[in-house]
């Protein structure tokens, strides 16, 4: 039995390989305590006291706080899990292009210093694509601090085709802070606490993405069928844009939106220009989940070998198996939008999408995918390594 860890950039996920469920969701983030001790409960960072908040991950979803991830796994085999490093198989997800020196750091963490007996790196939207049983996808995992689309082509990442954007889960937690602290300006905690403005500004940053915020996307946000200023007045009202939706913040004030602001908020991820015009459209999701498609075709097209795929049948592969994915692809009304753009960009190609209708399974697809991984028979599609094996390359 492995323990699978999944490191999102928001929200780290584990638990047993052999079991369901995982046994613990945490932050990827953690305070540090007077004697130097470092905090990654969920419950203990929201209770503060307000601390600044540190991060783990880089934006494109690589450790950059290699001792603290240490720790943290630490604290999650042994204290939560209450498992033996020294005994236990270790499988964690990673980005689809981790350079060598990064690929070379975790060998030397897991192996190296916690000295797990084996250890194996899925690559994150494989493991996604293999566990619902797919070995070719085009995968797009839209997370907190950016969305990634890569193309599976018959078990194998092409990771030259995959292509990401900034705008996801963290820039919409921007957007509707933004477009809401007029509203919420006046009112303040009831206790004797301090107010937002008086907090560490990580702390406040964080506090806010893991309450009030992430239930106003929860129940606020959609997605327009198509992009929002291209839309006349009688279309909005035939769409009910102009319908008045309720939000109850912090349990002490309603504020009103129009479904049409709603959307607004949620256009910037796919028309960045619509939050500021020093964004470019291309980083749109819908953009970059074409480009991935047109970047995968041309490297078939140009490929020398003698099975080469043509562009055409990369295309019509991809288009019909696309997996959408990541905590921030809840939104409603999110699906149905990239599939209506990349009908316009792809018109003579069939487009079939797949997006887990369950909250919490979309929210632990990839942490399935590792669980999925770790249980495969095969060893060729992980790269395992053991201890053995570390420590004789090591000499």
């Amino acid at each position: 039995m492995s323990v699978v860890i999944h490191n999102g950039t928001h929200t780290t996920v584990a638990g047993f390989s052999q079991i369901d469920m995982p046994g613990l969701v945490c932050s990827s983030s953690y305070m540090k305590k007077r004697d130097g001790s470092l905090v990654f409960a969920l419950d203990e960072i929201l209770e503060g006291p307000e601390a600044p908040v540190y991060t783990i991950m880089t934006s494109e979803g690589v450790p950059y706080d290699w001792e603290a991830l240490e720790a943290q796994w630490r604290w999650i085999v042994e204290s939560q899990l209450g498992a033996k490093l020294e005994e236990t198989p270790l499988v964690v997800t990673v980005a689809p292009d981790l350079s060598p020196e990064t690929k070379s750091q975790y060998l030397d963490m897991a192996l190296g210093r916690l000295k797990v007996p084996v250890f194996q790196m899925v690559v994150e939207p494989l493991a996604v694509s293999l566990s619902l049983g797919r070995n070719t996808a085009l995968v797009v995992d839209i997370g907190a601090a950016k969305a990634t689309v890569t193309p599976i082509l018959e078990g194998n990442v092409a990771s030259g085709a995959a292509v990401r954007s900034r705008f996801a889960g963290d820039f919409l937690d921007f957007k509707v802070y933004e477009a809401l602290k007029d509203e919420i300006a006046p009112v303040h905690s009831t206790d004797s606490g301090p107010t937002e403005e008086q907090q560490v500004p990580s702390y406040a940053a964080w506090l806010n993405s893991h309450t009030w915020i992430q239930q106003f996307k929860a129940y606020m946000l959609q997605a327009s069928p198509s992009k929002l200023r291209e839309m006349d007045s009688a279309t909005i009202d035939i769409l009910g844009l102009n319908s008045v939706k309720n939000f109850l913040y912090k349990k002490q004030k309603t504020i009103s939106l129009t479904q049409k602001q709603c959307c607004q908020i949620t256009e910037g991820i796919f028309q960045p220009s619509s939050a500021s015009t020093e964004f470019s459209d291309g980083e749109g999701l819908s953009e970059i989940v074409a480009k991935s498609v047109k970047k995968a075709g041309a490297s078939a097209q140009t490929s020398s070998a003698a099975n080469a795929t043509s562009a055409e049948q990369v295309h019509t592969a991809l288009l019909t198996n696309i997996i959408i994915t990541g905590s921030s692809s809840l939104i409603a009304g999110l699906e149905q939008r990239i599939v209506n753009d990349l009908s316009y960009q792809f018109p003579q190609y069939k487009l079939s999408s797949f997006a887990n209708p369950l909250v919490l399974d979309r929210k632990l697809q990839s942490w399935h995918g590792g669980v999925t991984m770790a249980n495969m028979p095969s060893w060729d599609l992980g790269d395992w390594v053991s201890l053995k094996d570390y420590e004789s390359n090591a000499h």
